[in-house]
């Protein structure tokens, strides 16, 4: 492995420099568009989607170099910000539809097995009950965004016009993201999302943007990117990329909600606080009490080392504990716990109601995405070990409390441990059953998401 991936780096960087031409964007960093197409693509003939790859997608993709170009310049006029980003992922199947050498393709095992073949052990629904489209398998998944709808449809139709039938099936997901007043990206839950991410580029960290005294977003590039087998440079990386769409039931959260308040006797909004970990305008339930508004940058510097014994400030099956510690997991050292993190690229779906009091029951939800180094270790440990679990992180005493409200999946009669004054331990309520059942998997799947070096070789 590169020596470069054992370090984290800034964007200004010589290192940066090294590997940014060759390495797609939207890894590194977020493209940041509220609008973007998920085109999934399923070739016919080797030879024909061979060219339509080479003439016309490969010679689209933005590189975190040009990525880094394009936000530089939208800082300077944010009218050039209608530029479109595009990145390009193949699966397991496609590598072996496009034929191509063994030595070349990623090793991962979960990737090589393929996202169903894991469906039972992350307690995921019966692929049978997965949406139509992805019960199939899918070769490649090519991601379109723009800040302009217009300008996004636009591209998609010219591409369109180039899948003809005997070259690829397609199916597209559109994501479309939802903001709340203060401009800050929400799901249909209604809480500001995408706040505790892993920093593959620590430029905020270095300029002090982000307070770091109880926790370090900052992470190593080994946490998301990996050394292509494909490439033809030294400096030749990709990274396993997990698409699963999850579809949200905001009605029945919603009335879990103030069920909860009603039968603690406290306010709807501090109920899903303690179901989610933070208030819906991002504010942690740690620290402080009462929660008091913050800057974006100090929202994610706490830790939960001053609540270990009972979790009477935050609970430990709250979403936001579950599936990210911050070293109080009690399972592993800060240091192995930290590796099962990894930087998430998801974009809600479908109308939204945030607003409104309509609240939907299916047809909205997250397209949850993430970029891996290991799929085992980090995606399929975190929904596995922590938010599946009923006993993670390990309280004192070592009790069961739940698992996770928001994406944890199957049956579960454990009970979890809600608050009526925050930091009273003699006011804590054990409800059973468990709250949770809000999310529903769709189906998805893993790909990889490979250096420019490897498409150019095509």
């Amino acid at each position: 492995m590169s020596t470069l991936l054992n370090q984290s780096i800034s964007s200004n960087s010589i290192a940066f420099q090294n590997i940014a031409s060759g390495l797609q964007g939207n890894i590194l960093k977020s493209h940041g568009r509220d609008n973007a197409f998920h085109i999934f693509l399923k070739f016919k003939d080797k030879a024909k989607a061979k060219k339509l790859l080479k003439k016309v997608i490969i010679p689209k993709i933005i590189s975190a170099k040009q990525q880094k170009i394009n936000s530089d310049a939208f800082k300077q006029n944010p009218r050039k910000g209608f530029r479109r980003f595009l990145n390009f992922s193949l699966s397991h199947s496609g590598y072996n539809f496009l034929d191509i050498d063994s030595a070349k393709i990623p090793t991962d095992q979960s990737f090589r097995a393929g996202s169903k073949s894991q469906s039972g052990s992350l307690n995921d629904p019966s692929i049978l009950n997965w949406q139509t489209e992805f019960q199939e398998d899918w070769h490649a998944i090519l991601i379109i965004a723009n800040s302009s709808l217009k300008i996004l449809n636009k591209l998609t139709n010219s591409l369109k016009k180039k899948f003809t039938n005997d070259i690829v099936d397609f199916h597209i997901e559109v994501g479309a993201g939802i903001r709340n007043e203060a401009g800050n990206h929400v799901e249909h839950f209604g809480y500001v999302d995408g706040i505790s991410q892993p920093h593959l580029l620590n430029d905020k960290v270095n300029s002090g943007s982000i307070s770091t005294n109880n926790w370090n977003p900052t992470a190593n590039l080994d946490l998301a990117l990996v050394n292509d087998p494909g490439g033809t440079t030294t400096d030749s990386f990709g990274s396993y990329f997990i698409f699963r769409k999850l579809e949200q039931n905001v009605k029945k959260f919603r009335e879990a909600e103030e069920k909860l308040a009603e039968t603690l006797n406290i306010s709807a909004d501090f109920a899903g606080a303690q179901i989610v970990g933070r208030f819906r305008n991002g504010n942690p339930l740690i620290p402080v009490e009462p929660p008091q508004p913050q800057s974006s940058g100090k929202m994610n510097d706490f830790n939960y080392s001053s609540d270990t014994q009972s979790a009477s400030k935050c609970p430990f099956h709250s979403h936001i504990r579950k599936t990210n510690p911050r070293g109080n997991g009690g399972a592993e050292s800060p240091e192995s716990e930290k590796l099962h993190l990894f930087p998430r690229r998801g974009i809600t779906f479908g109308i939204d109601f945030t607003k409104s009091k309509n609240h939907p029951e299916k047809d909205v939800g997250l397209l949850f995405m993430a970029y891996n180094n290991n799929i085992s270790n980090q995606f399929e440990f975190m929904q596995r070990n922590w938010a599946n679990s009923k006993s993670f992180p390990f309280g004192k005493p070592n009790s069961p409390h739940g698992i996770d409200p928001i994406i944890g999946q199957g049956n579960d009669n454990t009970g979890q441990n809600h608050f009526k004054t925050w930091g009273d331990d003699a006011s804590i309520e054990r409800i059973k059953p468990s709250i949770g059942g809000f999310v529903t998997m769709k189906g998805g799947e893993y790909f990889f998401t490979p250096s420019i070096s490897f498409l150019k070789s095509f």
